[in-house]
């Protein structure tokens, strides 16, 4: 269980449903705005939003911009039930582990109505200790995909994690993310169970890549993805994937 202190900052955790802003509709889709903002105020933190039940060390669905000097933050949201979390890494990276001296809040449920702006005031404590690895799939077994990501120079690339999609269409949230590459560009993603899946590397979680972004899928030259086949208790080598830069 991971510790916290609370000296550091003060945990206030309250939302509340304000009159402001406009609601609208994105894609044909109905939304709503949430903002509020990070105390004491938390210059630079990140809100992450994820759906009721997911995993709140995976990908999140939505992620704020750093929120600014007064610790503001805002987003759209459609109507639905989610888990709110707040982090802020010294290193700067928006995604990975959060390591101690970190900040990170408790997770805060959050639900937004057709209609309703809605606004949530967060807080984000100290992390005191390390965790010891990141989560993700089941590192202990012998059932994987591995291989080495490289730019369009053949140069590996480095703080690159692959993401496992178990459908062709690759539009869902990954369903497992294998640690960031280390110099030589090479990674292993461990998985609970053999299949045909399909891989893309990214520098970044959340949402579609971004401008600048790093990314990349394995398709073997083809137009759509390839399916990478993994049978139980073996390591699939050799899934070397090309990224380039989003722009």
């Amino acid at each position: 269980m991971t510790r916290w202190t609370s000296s550091v900052l003060a945990a206030v955790l309250s939302a509340a449903v304000l009159s402001f802003g406009a609601c609208g509709r994105q894609g044909g889709e109905s939304i709503s705005p949430v903002s509020g903002k990070v105390t004491t105020p938390v210059a630079g933190a990140v809100v992450y939003v994820y759906g009721e039940g997911e995993n709140l060390f995976g990908p999140a669905r939505v992620m704020s911009e750093p929120t600014g000097a007064d610790g503001s933050y805002s987003f759209n949201l459609p109507p639905g039930k989610y888990m709110v979390v707040v982090r802020k890494r010294q290193s700067g990276d928006t995604t990975g582990p959060v390591n101690a001296g970190d900040l990170r809040g408790d997770p805060v449920p959050l639900t937004v109505e057709a209609g309703m702006p809605v606004r949530l005031e967060l807080a984000a404590l100290v992390k005191i200790a390390n965790e010891k690895s990141f989560p993700g799939p089941d590192n202990t077994g012998k059932t994987g995909i591995s291989g080495t990501i490289r730019d369009e120079k053949e140069k590996p690339v480095p703080n690159v994690r692959v993401h496992v999609y178990d459908h062709i269409q690759m539009s869902e949230r990954p369903k497992y993310v294998g640690e960031k590459t280390g110099p030589d560009g090479r990674y292993t993603v461990f998985l609970p169970r053999g299949g045909t899946y399909y891989v893309a590397a990214r520098d970044r979680f959340g949402g579609p890549p971004k401008i600048g972004d790093l990314y990349g899928r394995y398709d073997e030259g083809t137009i759509d993805p390839s399916g990478v086949v993994v049978r139980k208790g073996e390591i699939t080598q050799g899934v070397d994937l090309t990224v380039h830069k989003v722009w």
